[in-house]
């Protein structure tokens, strides 16, 4: 496995597709804990590694090139990496996140990849294109397209945003697709600028509380939360939004249930990740049983996810936003409370 950095949904959704695979027969059943840190390799060893052995598929610990937010450590894996290729030592590569997917596809390793969790799916597919070995699993949606949703709807005018000061980071909150997003819809974008794609989480959230208290400062109706690195602290979510609430902006999260559970206003996100696991599972079995023939993969349908509508009442009315009874029904999770401190 490859990756530079988790997401938010990253270790539920890889979690999720080794269940199934045990379910089918590809990997030992197992009882996979939720909260294995996959950076830690003992951890994984214990919690993973050991449990899913002894069929077709195995997820050695010493095959794990994962690391937090250390793109440049990502890269230099990339020698070990095609000795082991080279050794027979692997048959498929599985790349989680953006980053990952990019250097795979600049670097095409001459066996299976099948990438997850991109959120620049479309230029990636795009990078991809004409390279057999490489299946990038995920559909074009990304924040982008939420903030096209709800500025139409509720006619944003001055919108709030962030971006990591590494660019390469901008595949994960897509800021050029914003940006010409902002310039076709005639909204104004204000951006904060901060290093939140970085392993120090104490420095990433220092980082991020001083974002949102520069952007509170602004003459912005609504802040809009891409994918953060390590900026956001789930468990003190409430405190690190309220800047922005207490002056009344609204805060919409995206891809969270756990971010509107936990004290933003809206999200629209995968309800539970079993359609994409599914799918991911499709792929991964069709390449097993087919040698790891990416022919076997190729005619395969684009992913469809259906989405679930959140929205927390409690920040509504923090915010003194009474949502329309066209919103309300839309609705499929409603939270009274804010589950955060």
């Amino acid at each position: 496995m490859l990756s530079a950095g988790f997401q938010k949904n990253s270790l539920t959704f890889f979690t999720q597709i080794l269940k199934k695979l045990g379910e089918d027969g590809f990997v030992a059943e197992n009882n996979i804990s939720h909260t294995v840190d996959l950076r830690s390799r003992s951890a994984y060893q214990k919690n993973i590694s050991d449990v899913v052995k002894g069929k077709c598929l195995e997820f050695p610990s010493e095959l794990f090139f994962v690391y937090n937010w250390e793109p440049i450590a990502l890269k230099n894996s990339f020698d070990a990496l095609k000795t082991k290729i080279a050794n027979k030592e692997i048959d498929l590569i599985f790349a989680l996140g953006d980053v990952a997917t990019k250097y795979i596809t600049e670097d095409d390793l001459g066996i299976p990849a099948i990438c997850f969790d991109t959120n620049s799916t479309e230029f990636l597919k795009q990078l991809a294109s004409g390279k057999k070995n490489i299946v990038i699993v995920d559909d074009s949606r990304n924040i982008k397209d939420d903030i096209e949703l709800f500025q139409s709807t509720f006619g944003y005018a001055n919108i709030g945003y962030f971006r990591d000061k590494n660019h390469l980071y901008d595949l994960y909150n897509v800021y050029s697709d914003v940006l010409l997003l902002s310039k076709e819809k005639n909204f104004q974008l204000k951006v904060c600028e901060g290093s939140f794609f970085v392993p120090d989480e104490e420095s990433a959230r220092a980082e991020f509380k001083r974002c949102v208290t520069e952007l509170s400062n602004e003459q912005i109706s609504v802040v809009f939360l891409p994918e953060m690195g390590n900026g956001i602290d789930i468990a003190n979510f409430y405190t690190q939004l309220r800047p922005l609430l207490s002056r009344k902006i609204h805060v919409i999260s995206y891809d969270s249930k756990a971010q509107v559970a936990a004290g933003s206003l809206l999200s629209t996100y995968d309800p539970d990740e079993n359609t994409r696991s599914a799918y991911a599972v499709d792929i991964i079995e069709k390449l097993v049983l087919n040698g790891f023939n990416p022919n076997a993969v190729s005619d395969i349908k684009t992913l469809s996810v259906p989405l679930s509508f959140g929205v927390n009442l409690k920040t509504a009315s923090i915010v003194q936003w009474r949502p329309s009874f066209e919103v309300l029904v839309a609705v499929d999770d409603v939270f009274h409370s804010v589950k955060s401190k």
